[in-house]
């Protein structure tokens, strides 16, 4: 199929009152540890930062020190001053580790975590093991001795052959008066046993806990079950079935697991649904099984076999906020039966929340939005205002549309195992921050796309807000090494933020990140630096930008080209023309930019002028969407526009 979009179009159609807000370092990216295991060093579905009540907080990733070195566990503990104290494996074994979660007890704020390794040489399977640092003890590393929490020997209904790894750790309060209940969520890296195919179900070992039992280097008394249906589908019944979950757990005793699934017989019941695995009973008892269908089938002028559904977004983590269970996820274009579009990057980010109380589900198109980012539907992005008629073509007459690529990336092949959306919170406030890595310029770069030659090689950390608990987002802060001072030459993969946002006053909150410096791009295990930094986001700036009115209008505006770099010809035709018509040039923020006067240059009901991309003060203006409003008498008319550089 031919391809039809040339450029990128980042801000094109989204709504007038949504921006970016402003930002800047708290902390620039410091050096923690060379790291040359450069794949998913943070896991899978765990968030590896865990923030203290004052401010030091805690890391765990794995890594290879050198090439030639086994890959380990690794804590790094930073304090409240920002200083790096320790950083260290935390078990003394010289065994392959790796994806450890990590979550803090409230009490004493000891880390509990757990990670998969083959500690048990009798088995070829691996063995996820748990451990906890003992700092209410006074100091960082009183690490104890791993031991083994899921192995050959624990309990789940098609053993021997399960094997339990990529562990996520979750505390949460327990029904035993004044302890609190620990969860290790494993899922099963076995195949289906009927037909071979990998379907993911889950165990779930949870023990209840105190600080006694922390100062007695006790393994705790774990006890053991999984979800009947998820095991159900593991077992080929219906014949394929693969969940893509992640698990959270509340302040008040609720366990959620929420995901998609795609049934994998395509040519019989191919489908694709959103689901939710409920309990709110401290993970004992039935989960309640929610689910809405996530098969979006979506218009197109020549062809009617296309649709969208989420996709590619397995690897991400899940929060509780405002009696919500919600993640950062992604929609991707697809054609029956199933398969992903080829050869266009049309992958959008997206939020998904699921309502405990009311059991409904929620959305929201977080970039690019729609006319109505809010609704149960994806935006469709040759017809983002949603009037159902293709918003732009090309000299051919062939829609143009803009395109998604929120992975760090650029081969499509990887973008299955190499995709990571991550979501926090603070809930005091009803501050949310969505973070992925976007490789849409890197893309068009390695494509030669003109424009976009020093994008090679060079993906961005995304960083979307909301103020309000998700029911308005803002548009990315985008940090890269060519815009960023703070990040110049460095190769930013694998980013994941802190478990919560402080708050700073004032509206100000710090969103902690951790991420990989590659030293060569893409998974290639040739060594990059992992870094730590911190940001000062004001939540407050974006939820009142000036809306700019765009009224009913009686002339048309065009402008050709659109996108542009570095100028473009705007057109319009009026029988009349007043003397004092103007057409005025604004920022997405409301901000003027630049005026046109002296418009009446010719008699022709035709009138054109050139942007050639600067400000009043004939200087370059940077990238990004503008507003041309043409102002004659009581006739207005408004035309978005995007200058790409």
């Amino acid at each position: 199929m031919k391809r039809l979009i040339f450029f990128a179009v980042l801000l094109f159609g989204t709504a007038l009152f949504s921006q970016t807000p402003s930002y800047e370092f708290i902390t620039e990216p410091i050096d923690l540890i060379e790291n040359y295991y450069d794949y998913m060093p943070g896991s899978y579905n765990a968030l590896p930062i865990q923030i203290e009540d004052d401010g030091s907080l805690y890391i765990v990733f794995h890594g290879r020190e050198t090439a030639a070195s086994t890959r380990r566990v690794y804590y790094c503990y930073i304090d409240t001053d920002g200083n790096v104290t320790d950083i260290a494996t935390i078990s003394t074994y010289d065994i392959h580790e790796g994806f450890a979660g990590i979550d803090l007890d409230p009490i004493t704020h000891d880390p509990l975590v757990a990670w998969h390794g083959n500690y048990d040489i009798t088995s070829a399977d691996m063995e996820v093991v748990f451990n906890y640092d003992r700092i209410h003890l006074g100091s960082p590393g009183l690490w104890l001795s791993p031991f083994v929490v899921f192995d050959d020997n624990t309990p789940s209904p098609n053993m021997p052959d399960d094997c339990f790894i990529w562990p996520e750790v979750h505390i949460g309060p327990s029904p035993i008066p004044d302890k609190r209940r620990a969860y290790v969520i494993g899922k099963n890296s076995a195949e289906c046993p009927l037909n071979g195919n990998p379907s993911e179900n889950i165990l779930i070992g949870y023990a209840d806990f105190d600080e006694e039992d922390l100062n007695g280097t006790t393994n705790f008394n774990w006890t053991y079950r999984t979800i009947e249906l998820l095991d159900e589908w593991h077992n080929g019944n219906p014949e394929w079935v693969r969940p893509y979950l992640s698990c959270t757990v509340s302040d008040d005793g609720q366990i959620a697991f929420i995901g998609h699934i795609a049934f994998g017989n395509q040519s019989v019941n191919f489908t694709d649904q959103l689901i939710v695995l409920h309990n709110d009973n401290f993970g004992v008892g039935e989960f309640e099984y929610h689910y809405q269908e996530a098969h979006y089938n979506v218009w197109y002028p020549t062809a009617n076999d296309w649709y969208f559904a989420p996709y590619r977004c397995q690897n991400k983590n899940v929060i509780f906020t405002d009696n919500k269970v919600s993640f950062l996820g992604a929609m991707s274009l697809l054609i029956e039966p199933g398969v992903w579009y080829p050869d266009i990057p049309a992958v959008y980010p997206k939020i998904f929340s699921f309502d405990v109380t009311n059991n409904e589900f929620s959305f929201y198109d977080l970039y690019l939005e729609g006319a109505n980012p809010a609704d149960d539907m994806p935006m469709i992005p040759w017809d983002l205002n949603e009037d159902g008629v293709v918003d732009s073509v090309n000299a051919n007459g062939e829609p143009i549309w803009p395109e998604g690529w929120p992975f760090y990336n650029v081969d499509y092949s990887n973008a299955f195992s190499e995709n990571l959306f991550k979501i926090t919170r603070n809930e005091e406030n009803g501050w949310l921050a969505a973070v992925w890595s976007d490789g849409l310029k890197a893309l068009y770069a390695e494509e030669g796309v003109p424009g976009y030659e020093d994008w090679l090689e060079k993906p961005e950390i995304a960083i979307c807000i909301s103020a309000d608990n998700g029911e308005s987002w803002s548009q990315p802060i985008f940090l890269n090494a060519l815009e960023t001072p703070e990040l110049e030459g460095m190769i930013p993969e694998y980013v994941y933020p802190g478990d919560k946002i402080e708050d700073l006053g004032d509206d100000h909150g710090k969103l902690h990140l951790f991420f990989l410096d590659d030293y060569e791009y893409g998974s290639n295990f040739t060594g990059g630096m992992q870094k730590y930094c911190s940001l000062d986001i004001d939540f407050g700036d974006f939820t009142e930008s000036p809306e700019i009115t765009v009224p009913t209008a009686q002339l048309e505006l065009t402008n050709y080209p659109n996108p542009f770099n570095p100028s473009t010809t705007i057109s319009f035709e009026t029988m009349t023309l007043h003397e004092s018509a103007q057409i005025q040039i604004y920022n997405l923020k409301g901000q003027k930019v630049k005026s046109f006067s002296n418009l009446q240059i010719t008699q022709s009901t035709n009138h054109q002028i050139v942007w050639d991309g600067t400000d009043a003060n004939n200087k370059p203006v940077s990238s990004g969407v503008y507003f041309a409003k043409l102002i004659d008498g009581d006739q207005i008319a408004t035309r978005k526009m995007l200058l790409m550089k």
